[in-house]
């Protein structure tokens, strides 16, 4: 299966979460919000703080070249306190090692 990778930028705190993983071929064929929400719901509770219930997705785009594709995302992720904090994302493929 290919690799991925994922940064996850709080910047209201200044927090960041780098993530590698695997998915499908077919992982971003997809539209640019269903990348992003197929990630956070595979992501829930990993390395974010405190436990997330909810997310919201308020802006997702997917550039697509011929030789790759990256997608980026804002929006919000809701934790059990109620608190919302602000995200930016990023998706693209891992580069080999």
């Amino acid at each position: 299966m290919p690799r991925f990778r994922a940064v996850l930028i709080f910047p209201e705190n200044s927090g960041e979460a780098r993530y590698e993983f695997e998915a499908p071929a077919t992982f971003m064929q997809g539209s640019a919000t269903r990348i992003v929400d197929a990630f956070l719901n595979t992501v829930d509770g990993l390395d974010l703080p405190d436990v997330p219930v909810d997310h919201e997705i308020n802006s997702a785009n997917a550039y697509r070249s011929s030789a790759s594709v990256s997608v980026t995302a804002t929006g919000s992720i809701t934790f059990r306190t109620g608190t919302a904090v602000p995200f930016v994302l990023l998706i693209s493929p891992a580069k080999p090692v």
